[in-house]
């Protein structure tokens, strides 16, 4: 039966004001709280808290003002400032939290006076916390806090404030801005973005808080997968606007880097700041042109680092159904083994240039997996599995070569097929010691940059985790399952670009979600017309995502969109994928 959608109502919850009361409250129903005069960071400092608010109240509004520290203060006795660890990097909590009496009345046992001294319970479910990289890290659970509230003049003020600073999701939004920080691959050849957040006011040192966090590296999830042709700079003055409203960024020392280098650099910088300041930008090196006779610049100035993680336009999707590998969107068999029924194929993957393809075919009651050149005959490399998940590939290493590199998980072995100088196609396992704790991975897909790895699990979980490759191996670092709370039944997951995945999952009220690679927001997209339950999905930059039904395929351009079949998606067995 056809359902209705959902719409994109995640990750936005409804905020609901409360009023103060007169005197204390019995209980207090754990609910969503928002300021109804303004954001967090748009009060100022001084404004004080809301006069004649109730202990339980109170902490409310103390918890709300938690992400602008100056303003949060004020909720506080001198001892309890002197309590409060103010200067730490924020824990996230879920928009709705709770305040009520503590049930064991210790203030009674004490002999306080409970019109002049209130303990009150803190509840709240954890969403994440802000790393002192300014990334955000996602966890998950419940925890509760005594907070002590002394009446102090007349109002209630905080005496014993929680342990850390706590902030509801709604307003660490409005506290943090989130900017994407640009590092690259180990090759130099791709752009790669680092989300990190960074405090939104005041305005006027935005820029130089961002480019603080550019120049201080990548963060600690993805220090080893990362590279930045900034690393030892630092700036000789703040990132400033001069008289003539253009922002200057001043690295010092850059020495003898060469053009190239400098190059990289500039399109950091500018890739970094292009959603940060409409601001025309300047940057020197060592008081001069960073590029000689290259003075101002803007996005177009840069490269198309990116360019690598997007599949040409003529490279359309396949869909592999019935043993036999099609064009997505007219229907064609491919040309070879793979489409004219020389292979049962199981699933497969193109490469991001279209020109190789990796196949999982059924041999019996074994799997076997080849790769080899688009419409031709393919090599057999890992022959008399039980499992292989469908594979994955990474971009070129070198410009007008082929991808050399293909990963799957093969009987719970995470494995690399490398190709040789002589065109050899050889497994080469890949460390992923890390995933332990996380279970067997049922969907296994390297993000087109090479740098992450989006992982389903047999539990239902969707993981990310760093590509590291040091030396002599390459191995998973970091792993971190994302959105918990809501995902919990995932059975396949895409990378839609460098900055988000598409998920489905098994779970009738969300079967089809966008999330950050750093777990922190989530948006269903809409269920109209999908027939459950899910099976797969593909997603690429600038392209419609696909997705796999009950029925058969299905596509839409975006979250709020209307899925609308695909005339040639060859039925309810068919698994699409772009190129990747």
């Amino acid at each position: 039966m056809r359902r209705r959608g959902l719409g994109a109502l995640l990750c936005v919850l409804a905020l609901v004001g409360t009023a103060g009361c007169a005197n204390i409250p019995e209980e207090s129903t754990p609910h969503a709280v928002r300021d109804q005069q303004q954001g967090t960071t748009s009060e100022p400092a001084e404004q004080p808290p809301t006069a004649n608010l109730n202990a339980f109240d109170l902490v409310r509004e103390f918890v709300r003002r938690s992400g602008n520290p100056d303003a949060a203060r004020q909720y506080l006795t001198k001892k309890g400032q002197a309590a409060w660890a103010s200067e730490v990097k924020p824990t996230i909590i879920d928009n709705t939290f709770g305040t009520v009496p503590n049930p064991d009345g210790d203030q009674v046992e004490t002999g306080e006076d409970p019109s002049t001294h209130v303990t009150v319970m803190l509840r709240v479910t954890l969403l994440g916390r802000l790393g002192a990289d300014n990334a955000f890290v996602p966890m998950i659970g419940e925890n509760q806090f005594r907070v002590g509230v002394v009446r102090e003049k007349g109002q209630w003020r905080i005496d014993e404030p929680p342990q850390g600073v706590y902030v509801p999701l709604a307003d660490f939004n409005a506290a943090y801005r989130p900017v994407s920080v640009y590092f690259f691959d180990p090759d130099l050849r791709i752009s790669v973005p680092d989300q990190r957040y960074v405090a939104a006011k005041p305005e006027e040192g935005l820029a130089g808080r961002v480019i603080a966090a550019l120049l201080a590296g990548p963060s600690d999830a993805m220090r080893r997968s990362l590279t930045s042709p900034l690393q030892g700079a630092t700036t000789r003055t703040n990132a400033v606007e001069d008289a003539d409203g253009t922002l200057v960024v001043d690295l010092v020392p850059l020495g003898d880097k060469t053009e190239e280098q400098r190059e990289l650099i500039a399109a950091q910088i500018v890739l970094t700041l292009r959603d940060v300041t409409y601001s025309r930008l300047r940057i020197k090196g060592d008081g001069q042109d960073l590029i000689q006779g290259h003075g101002d610049w803007r996005p177009a100035d840069i490269k198309q680092y990116d360019a690598l993680t997007k599949p040409s336009p003529d490279q359309l999707g396949l869909v592999s159904s019935g043993g036999r590998l099609f064009q997505l969107q007219d229907g064609k068999p491919v040309p070879g083994p793979a489409g004219n029924g020389g292979y049962d194929v199981v699933n497969a993957a193109q490469s991001l240039d279209g020109g190789q393809l990796a196949v999982v075919t059924r041999v019996g009651d074994k799997l076997q997996l080849r790769v080899g050149r688009y419409g031709e005959s393919l090599q057999e490399v890992k022959p008399d599995a039980t499992t292989i998940t469908r594979p994955t590939w990474r971009a070129s290493t070198v410009e007008g070569q082929d991808s050399n590199e293909v990963w799957t998980v093969e009987d719970g072995n995470v494995v690399r097929i490398v190709r040789s100088g002589s065109g050899v196609w050889t497994p080469v396992e890949v460390n992923a010691s890390t995933m332990k704790d996380f279970g067997p991975i049922r969907e296994f897909r390297l993000s087109r940059d090479g740098t992450r790895a989006a992982m389903v699990m047999t539990n239902g979980k969707l993981v990310v985790a760093a590509v590291v490759r040091d030396k002599d191996s390459v191995g998973l670092a970091s792993p971190r399952a994302l959105q918990q709370r809501m995902i919990n039944n995932a059975v396949g997951a895409d990378w839609l670009n460098q900055h988000n995945l598409v998920v489905v999952t098994a779970q009738p009220e969300l079967p089809v979600a966008q999330v950050s690679v750093d777990g922190l927001t989530l948006v269903a997209y809409d269920s109209s017309n999908l027939q459950f339950p899910m099976r797969a999905v593909t997603a690429a930059p600038e392209r419609n995502v696909v997705v796999a039904d009950n029925a058969g395929v299905l596509e839409t351009p975006g979250v709020g969109q209307i899925w609308r079949q695909v005339r040639n998606g060859q039925g309810a067995t068919a698994i699409p994928f772009y190129p990747g």
